[in-house]
């Protein structure tokens, strides 16, 4: 049997497989953040295409943390817990497990979506966004924190097997961890060990809300693209410190949205961008016929290589004693098997494989050893602000050859 097919445990969390999705926003809650039933036959299907487990895309924990894109789902009332409970259901039902991620945006949204001005670590300006936010304070870290704290406890009381806080990507965790985004002469900014409070503060919190047996995950940046970002070295004694606080899990990936979008890689549709964002939209004609043009030049996007994270996990696994999932560019099974069997990584996170096609783990279950259909052309992440997930594949081949 290969060893993606083995049988393993997180805590009290038995997996089938070590095929994970990869939280992804999908965009299918309604305007309050309720799931609906389009979300409810996406885990469905992602189940019954031999997922072991599925994390959803990430909620907000507070409403000032929306994020800018289509429809985000949110854990930050009681209200919740009914609804997510027959979600939950289903997807149990069919196979799977499923945890959700939980997150707070920060800087990296806009005003249009929360209804006030951003905030950060500090005053650092998000240039991908165009928005400069305010620097936190004492008392919102210490809200946020809280937040954080009783999205996990909706999430354990609404059924899901695990909870993962999204700790990557330049959201509100990822900023106070990288040096670029905080810039803070306080105890919350500086130093390593400074600049690691805020998320040991939340773990802290969100374990004695859900006990001492419940899985708590983290998707965590190792590296970005920015002069004074996150570098390899510091990424990866990060994860140290966070296996030593008590995360029973480290999804490793890497980017934030100003670095070139390093996160995803493949094709940047740069045009698409300016026509769907409507902070591009907004763009005088010359800056425009700029990026157009020259868009790949300023933008300056990283090549696409299979298992982009796969350096950085590997010397993770090596430092810590807790599960490692990697996730980033992996699409071929053979690579999978050859990093498991390495010791490399524990589980296999993927998310465009699965948005072009939700049984590609079944497939290989089947014994395919073909690659994932995705080309990784992106069009998924550049309609995430205006539509629902799905794969644009076909869509965009055709309009870009007519």
């Amino acid at each position: 049997m290969s060893a993606l097919f083995e049988t393993t445990r997180i805590k009290g969390m038995e997996l089938k497989n070590r095929f994970v999705r990869s939280a992804t926003h999908e965009g299918m809650s309604d305007e309050r953040g309720f799931p609906t039933e389009a979300l409810s036959k996406l885990y469905e299907r992602l189940a019954r295409g031999g997922t072991g487990l599925i994390i959803t895309g990430y909620a907000f924990v507070s409403r000032d943390g929306i994020c800018h894109n289509y429809r985000m789902q949110g854990m930050d009332d009681d209200a919740f817990i009914p609804k997510y409970r027959e979600l939950v259901d289903r997807v149990h039902e069919n196979g799977a497990r499923i945890a959700m991620q939980i997150a707070h945006c920060g800087r990296q949204t806009t005003r249009e979506a929360t209804g006030s001005q951003p905030m950060g670590p500090s005053r650092v300006k998000e240039k991908s966004l165009f928005v400069t936010p305010r620097a936190m304070t004492e008392e919102d870290i210490e809200r946020v924190i809280e937040a954080f704290a009783q999205a996990a406890r909706r999430v354990r009381e609404s059924g899901f097997d695990a909870v993962q806080i999204h700790g990557a990507h330049g959201y509100l965790v990822s900023q106070f961890l990288c040096p670029h985004s905080n810039r803070r002469k306080d105890a919350w900014g500086g130093s390593t060990e400074n600049r690691m409070r805020f998320v040991r503060e939340i773990y802290s919190r969100c374990r004695k809300e859900v006990g001492d047996d419940y899985p708590i995950l983290i998707k965590m940046n190792t590296q970005d693209n920015m002069k004074k970002g996150l570098k390899l070295a510091e990424g990866v004694r990060m994860a140290q410190m966070m296996a030593e606080t008590g995360f029973d899990g480290l999804e490793v990936s890497c980017g934030i949205f100003e670095d070139g979008f390093t996160s995803v890689r493949g094709e940047l549709p740069i045009e698409l961008f300016l026509k769907e964002w409507p902070m591009y939209r907004k763009m005088n004609p010359l800056s425009k016929f700029v990026m157009k043009r020259f868009g790949d030049k300023i933008v300056k996007p990283v090549p696409l290589t299979e298992a982009y994270n796969r350096e950085a996990a590997r010397e993770i696994k090596a430092k810590v004693e807790v599960p490692v999932f990697l996730v980033g560019g992996v699409s071929q099974p053979s690579v999978m098997e050859e990093i498991i069997e390495k010791g490399e990584a524990d589980y296999i996170s993927l998310c465009r494989p699965l948005i072009a096609d939700s049984k590609f783990p079944e497939r290989i279950r089947q014994g395919s050893r073909e690659p994932s259909i995705c080309i990784y052309c992106n069009y998924c992440g550049a309609y995430m602000v205006n539509e629902p997930l799905r794969c644009y594949r076909g869509k965009e081949l055709t309009r870009k050859n007519a």
